[in-house]
């Protein structure tokens, strides 16, 4: 094989989509600016009561369904693009 077979710019097959899976990164900035947006308002949340509340066994009981709700929220988007990336990447996803 010459260099001039490798190197030939005439010879290109495919194209950017068939190097890069924009697919993958429109999915993966969607669900960042998701989880960006989910922790900026519960730690709003959390603020305000932190702020409002006395320290009472009421304050404390929304703090940490606070957290565990977050929680959740990660759980889910994570086993969402993880299971929609699967079903992508094996073509049993209907696009």
């Amino acid at each position: 094989m010459s260099f001039e077979y490798v190197a030939d710019s005439h010879t290109v097959h495919g194209s950017v989509a068939g190097w890069i899976n924009f697919e993958a990164i429109q999915l993966i900035s969607h669900h960042t600016s998701a989880i960006v947006a989910a922790v900026v308002l519960f730690w709003l949340v959390g603020w305000l009561v932190r702020r409002m509340l006395h320290d009472s066994i009421m304050k404390r009981a929304v703090l940490l369904i606070d957290e565990l709700v977050l929680l959740c929220i990660f759980v889910y988007f994570a086993y969402e693009l993880l299971f929609v990336l699967y079903l992508r990447t094996h073509n049993l996803w209907q696009s």
